[in-house]
């Protein structure tokens, strides 16, 4: 029997997207980091607002560790899709950078 989950006072979806094995990601969960959709869709700014509530949630110290480890693994997904979105802009940037010099 596990005593897992929203019965605890977790979020509805805590752990649901855990890995099965080590080494394997989570799957991002939209509702679990307090955004409207799925990553792709989010603006920079988005990504950023959400990984302050999502590291809030986390230094507030309120949290089962199951769900402190499930908000970990978001916060992960949130960081690498920012640092893309920022990298592309930027790549985007010196382009346009490149085009007035020519």
């Amino acid at each position: 029997m596990s005593d897992r989950g929203p019965s605890r006072g977790e979020p509805s979806g805590a752990g649901g997207d855990r890995p099965g094995r080590p080494g394997e990601r989570a799957a991002f969960n939209p509702e679990l980091s307090g955004v409207g959709g799925p990553l792709e869709t989010l603006t920079f700014e988005e990504l950023l607002a959400a990984l302050e509530r999502v590291a809030a949630r986390l230094a507030g110290g309120e949290l089962g560790i199951e769900t402190a480890a499930d908000l970990y693994e978001q916060a992960e997904l949130l960081y690498e899709a920012a640092g893309e979105r920022l990298a592309a802009v930027e790549a985007r940037i010196e382009r346009l950078g490149q085009l007035d010099e020519e």
